[in-house]
């Protein structure tokens, strides 16, 4: 069983080391970890100090992409090293690694796909700040509505993934990855479970990630937008084309009621559009069907394949 620990870092020259040597080299239930760093397009000397802590591979980005971008690099390379688990941590050192069996635990034991390291299934952590808090809880909801499963962190970093939901995993957007690949993985039918972890919060560190909760917050729901439309196009072009009927046929009976004047041609057009969204959805559902047929042969192929060698005398 090999275990791959993936450290996404950008400028994190002061903690990088910290955070590679408190990592566990034995774990049970594992016979081989490796500890890969993903340093996207550092100005620092992360890279460097990654390799002398004792990570067996960093690749380097040569631009900043975004955490997402790093997260598809780092489980792109992951497969490649032919990891039967995969965890991600934080570089910051606010998770313990010491947890990591826990974390693999309901991985070996064929209990989930995935394991989320919730921050707060157990006590609040101190010193998080409380919009975070806020935002936290309000995307677990909307993931909630969307998947029908409750989650109590869907923004952690310190998750497991094991092979199968590896070779799953669909992230296009580079900013983040945490909404998306969730919700990728459980449209996809993997089971997901969390377990407590504990957290230290550095209320003098400033997120590489949320420079501006009204950016983060609006990007966020853009990519949860998307990947709903991904998974569910059907579903999606047929509330949006329901949404332009509505308007469009309230319009009209309103005109001719005399109720309020609305121009027709507007209250037209809108039908058309939603007319126009059904077909779109019918469409795009057919195109994503391929594109997930395409991702399931590929999936075999890497799943199934092998290279026979003869020796030659």
């Amino acid at each position: 069983m090999k275990l791959v620990v993936l450290i996404p870092a950008y400028n994190e020259e002061g903690l990088i080391e910290k955070t590679i040597l408190s990592m566990p080299r034995k774990v049970l239930g594992v016979d081989d970890l490796k500890i890969l760093v993903i340093d996207d397009g550092s100005k620092d000397n992360t890279a460097t100090l990654a390799i002398n802590a004792g990570a067996d591979k960093v690749v380097t980005h040569k631009k900043n992409s975004g955490v997402g971008a790093a997260f598809m690099t780092g489980i792109r390379n992951a497969i490649h090293m032919d990891a039967d688990i995969v965890v991600t941590i934080d570089a910051d050192s606010q998770f313990d690694s010491n947890e990591i069996p826990e974390m693999i635990a309901p991985i070996l034991n064929r209990q989930a796909d995935v394991v989320i390291g919730s921050r707060f299934l157990g006590n609040i952590p101190k010193n998080i700040p409380k919009i975070k808090l806020i935002g936290n809880k309000i995307f677990s909801k909307i993931i909630y509505t969307l998947v029908s499963q409750k989650f109590s962190d869907t923004q952690t970093g310190f998750r497991a993934y094991s092979k199968n939901a590896l070779l799953d995993i669909s992230v296009v957007n580079d900013f983040t990855y945490t909404q998306e690949v969730l919700l990728d993985l459980k449209f996809k039918g993997h089971s997901i479970v969390e377990v407590p972890i504990k957290v230290k919060y550095d209320d003098k560190r400033k997120s590489r990630v949320v420079k501006s909760i009204f950016g983060y917050s609006v990007r966020s729901l853009s990519i949860i937008g998307r990947t709903l439309v991904y998974h569910r196009p059907m579903l999606s072009f047929n509330i949006l084309g329901l949404l332009f009927c509505i308007v469009g046929v309230v319009g009209k009976l309103l005109t001719i009621g005399d109720i309020f004047t609305i121009n027709t041609e507007l209250t037209t057009g809108m039908i058309i559009l939603g007319g126009v969204s059904f077909m779109m959805g019918l469409f795009a559902s057919v195109v994503f069907r391929r594109q997930a047929f395409a991702e399931k042969n590929l999936r075999h192929y890497l799943d199934n394949s092998k290279v026979l060698t003869r020796d030659r005398e």
